[in-house]
């Protein structure tokens, strides 16, 4: 069976990569898996606690969780803290991930030049595709 997982930062995702993860798994039979990764120095540099990150996030995510559940796609919801990077390989390593999906950022030159970065440190310490979603407009 595909696993699939969504990665999320909260500083930096929409919902786009859920939802076409959830459309594949609709598709496929796959298995979903959503991981909201909280970096700690985020709070430490005094923006949004911890509570409010989660709260913004999961009233995003949950009505797409609970319509894919009643739809009988097989959905799991995991929070890690850490770092971004880290946390996602970590539970693509140890849960077996097949297809990472992964939102790509939208506009600045910047940030795109840091996500291809990202992409390159990770797509070698993993053993599963990746799957980048762009937001539509």
């Amino acid at each position: 069976m595909e696993k699939i997982l969504v990665g999320i930062d909260p500083q930096k995702t929409n919902i786009w990569a859920g939802i076409h993860a959830l459309n594949l798994a609709k598709r496929t039979g796959a298995k979903v898996s959503f991981l909201l990764i909280i970096d700690p120095k985020s709070r430490e540099l005094g923006q949004d606690s911890e509570t409010e990150i989660r709260a913004a996030m999961e009233e995003k995510i949950e009505p797409l969780i609970e319509g894919a559940r009643s739809e009988g796609i097989a959905v799991d919801y995991y929070l890690a803290y850490g770092s971004y990077e880290t946390e996602l390989v970590k539970f693509v390593q140890e849960n077996k991930i097949t297809l990472l999906v992964v939102e790509a950022p939208s506009g600045k030159e910047k940030s795109a030049e840091r996500f291809s970065e990202f992409l390159e440190k990770i797509r070698h310490r993993l053993n599963c595709r990746i799957e980048i979603v762009h937001q539509k407009i």
